[in-house]
């Protein structure tokens, strides 16, 4: 491959001269691991559909032993790591699900609403379009509950 064209495409890409040790101006990592935490988040979804449909369907037809399986699996406390790691980054939508996940006790986490409003507003400053609505609608529950 031509020297030269590798040059050209990186600097339009990461807008830096060719040098290995300047880092490039958008960080992939941050979207990489948001992708990440919704593939575990399908994961986790996906278990828990069929723990009800065994425990609340199947067993209707056929009595079967199905073990004691604990909500938290192993999934959902990987989303939830990938969606803090992207957050901690400054990914957007990552600060909104960690503020949503806070707030009703979503993704693993204890609700817990100082924590909820920081990762709100968090999203609200970069940008976010329902980090703003979600912030107003939790103020007026919390105010007239």
């Amino acid at each position: 491959m031509n020297m030269q064209y590798f040059k050209i495409v990186r600097t339009l890409l990461f807008h830096t001269p060719y040098n290995d040790s300047i880092s490039p101006v958008f960080d992939f990592s941050a979207e990489h691991e948001y992708q990440r935490g919704l593939h575990f988040e399908q994961l986790a979804l996906s278990e828990h559909y069929h723990v009800f449909m065994q425990k609340n369907v199947l067993q209707s037809i056929t009595p079967l032993s199905i073990s004691n399986h604990s909500i938290t699996s192993s999934h959902t406390r990987n989303a939830m790591w990938y969606f803090l790691r992207s957050a901690l980054r400054g990914h957007p939508e990552a600060e909104f699900k960690m503020g949503v996940g806070y707030l009703n006790g979503q993704l693993g986490l204890d609700r817990n609403y100082a924590k909820a409003e920081r990762w709100l507003k968090k999203a609200a400053q970069d940008g976010h379009p329902d980090a703003k609505r979600c912030l107003y609608h939790a103020y007026s529950e919390l105010a007239f509950s």
